[in-house]
């Protein structure tokens, strides 16, 4: 789902969501904890949770 993610944020923000929010904040990119730094880590946090109800997983 990372990849899917990434590739929504070239087309929408025209950057290289991998490289550029992989380490962003708590919640973009792989794992996350505490509370969303800002509106944009919190959509990466509001991404996980969709994504997991969704495949039935707890995404962190």
């Amino acid at each position: 789902h990372l990849l899917q993610f990434g590739d929504l944020i070239n087309k929408i923000a025209r950057r290289n969501g991998i490289l550029y929010y992989s380490f962003y904040g708590c919640y973009c990119g792989l794992g996350g904890r505490g509370r969303p730094q800002d509106a944009t880590d919190r959509c990466c946090f509001v991404h996980d949770c969709c994504y997991g109800k969704v495949t039935g997983c707890d995404p962190k």
